[in-house]
């Protein structure tokens, strides 16, 4: 009879432990999957790169008495907006990035003003060739938003205004990578068109555009620092 008891106590004692082992290993199998599928949602996450770039400058000089004689006083204002994303995943990537510019400029002494605006939006996709060096092809639009005009004392002229002038490019070429937020992209072969949208300022043929055309073709080489 003790000996069936002792039996009994030993079965019972490792079958305790082997469900013991076992609630253990399933918590550890749990654990690790848990830390699979979060790298795997980093890794999906990492394949994109975002962010924005904002920067406000104000500058004011006022003199008085100056070797020229009488009160000179300039004022300017300017701002710049960066807004990129980023793709990578494998052998292919996506470069976008927009720039945007915004300015005033006023001195009273000359009795001139201007206000400019511009944005340039590029977009580049590439193959990777090697660590460094990518097959890409370039799209790249540059143009501004509002209207602009150059002011000399009381006149104002019109000078520019949305795709007036505005450039329109595509580059196929090799992109060099050396760090990875340095691009050096050069095409033995690109489009550009200039446009000149407005008809006032296309009949006076500015920005290369002949008087009356709205667009000019221009076939060359390109290269890119950024």
């Amino acid at each position: 009879m003790k000996s069936n008891i002792f039996i009994l106590f030993i079965a019972s004692f490792f079958i305790g432990e082997l469900r013991s082992q076992d609630n253990a290993i399933k918590k550890l199998q749990a654990e690790s999957q848990a830390v699979i599928s979060k790298t795997q949602t980093e890794a999906t996450e990492n394949i994109w790169e975002k962010g924005l770039l904002y920067n406000l400058t104000f500058s004011h000089a006022s003199l008085s008495n100056w070797a020229a004689g009488g009160d000179k006083s300039s004022l300017s204002v300017g701002s710049f907006l960066n807004l990129f994303a980023k793709y990578k995943k494998e052998k292919r990537s996506w470069d976008n990035t927009f720039d945007f510019n915004l300015g005033y400029i006023s001195s009273t002494s000359l009795g001139s003003r201007k206000n400019d605006d511009r944005f340039d939006f590029v977009s580049k996709y590439g193959y990777e060739l090697s660590k460094k060096i990518n097959y890409a092809v370039l799209v790249n639009v540059r143009s501004q938003f509002f209207k602009g005009f150059t002011y000399d004392g009381t006149e104002k002229t019109f000078t520019s205004g949305f795709m007036s002038p505005g450039y329109f490019l595509q580059s196929i070429g090799m992109d060099y990578k050396p760090a990875s937020s340095t691009s050096i992209f050069i095409s033995p072969l690109t489009a550009r068109w200039v446009f000149v949208n407005d008809p006032i300022l296309s009949s006076k043929g500015l920005y290369g555009v002949d008087p009356g055309k709205s667009a000019n073709l221009e076939v060359g080489a390109y290269a890119t620092v950024n």
